[in-house]
């Protein structure tokens, strides 16, 4: 520690006009690469079981090192403040590698990650503002899943796995390094196993439901629609190969509407389409999350 100093390089976030409620800053951190940071014990404190890793406990008007580059402590505060601003200014194109290392560097300074992130707020005091933090990392979910995921697995962040997960339909569960695999854990891991075999077995049963009979006719009676109805099984099992928890809407319609092609009565056709109109509505109505 150093006596206070006026330094013009200070956090524009966390400057010296960095009022919380009414009560000024009491502590100025200065990170690795010498910004400072005018912070408020009391505040750090109530997100620390280690007070600040006993940062917290220098006297007033003290600069206090911190192991951090600016970017780094930036995150670290704007998780303990719950600062609005960054939703979106950790969102996309922000590096998605430096907000994991932040994140990765809480648990240092006593702060628990899982109670600071987490979107479950059955449980959380309703006068606690939401955490910004959490909807910057929502928004990499579509760009980093799979980190996403990881993040949240490991820290147990249920909500941003959900999100995450949606995303991940068509992973392939055995391009997994085992560095990912260990990081994300067994839970995690056999849920995203589950979601996406549960989709693909879902979508096998949907498909064996063949069309709906039409009232016979002199050109297509009940033995030509039983042909059709003992020939739809096999154009479905043979379709499984192609099967995968993330098939498009549009590629499975795409795929079973040219069925109709194969069939000379008209109403037939259009069973067949009704019947291709109903798979697609159950296929998107599956869940796509864990």
């Amino acid at each position: 520690m150093s006596p206070l100093q006026v330094v013009s390089n200070s956090s524009p976030k966390y400057a010296q006009t960095n009022n919380l409620n009414g009560i000024p800053p009491n502590l100025v951190l200065k990170s690795s690469d010498s910004d400072l940071f005018y912070v408020h014990t009391h505040r750090l404190n109530s997100a620390s079981t280690n007070k600040f890793q006993g940062h917290t406990a220098a006297t007033n008007d003290s600069v206090v090192d911190v192991p951090e580059n600016s970017q780094i402590l930036t995150i670290i505060l704007d998780i303990i403040y719950r600062n609005p601003s960054a939703a979106e200014d950790l969102a996309p194109p922000f590096p998605f590698d430096i907000l994991a290392a932040a994140i990765s560097r809480l648990s240092v300074y006593g702060v628990d990650v899982q109670a600071q992130l987490n979107l479950d707020r059955s449980n959380v005091d309703s006068t606690v503002p939401t955490q910004p933090v959490f909807q910057a990392l929502y928004s990499h979910a579509m760009t980093h899943p799979l980190q996403i995921y990881i993040l949240a697995a490991h820290y147990n962040l249920e909500s941003l796995a959900i999100a995450a997960s949606s995303h991940l339909l068509g992973l392939h569960i055995t391009e997994l390094t085992d560095e990912q695999a260990e990081a994300m854990g067994p839970v995690y891991l056999r849920r995203l196993m589950l979601m996406q075999t549960q989709r693909e077995e879902a979508l096998k049963k949907i498909l064996l439901q063949p069309p709906y009979p039409h009232p016979s006719t002199p050109e297509c009676d009940v033995l030509n629609q039983k042909t059709l109805t003992i020939a739809w099984p096999v154009i479905a099992a043979n379709f499984a190969w192609d099967i995968r928890a993330d098939l498009p809407s549009t590629a499975l319609e795409r795929i079973l509407s040219s069925l109709a092609g194969y069939v000379s009565c008209e109403q037939c056709k259009s069973s067949i389409e009704e019947q291709v109109a109903r798979i697609i509505i159950e296929w998107e109505s599956l869940k796509v999350t864990i």
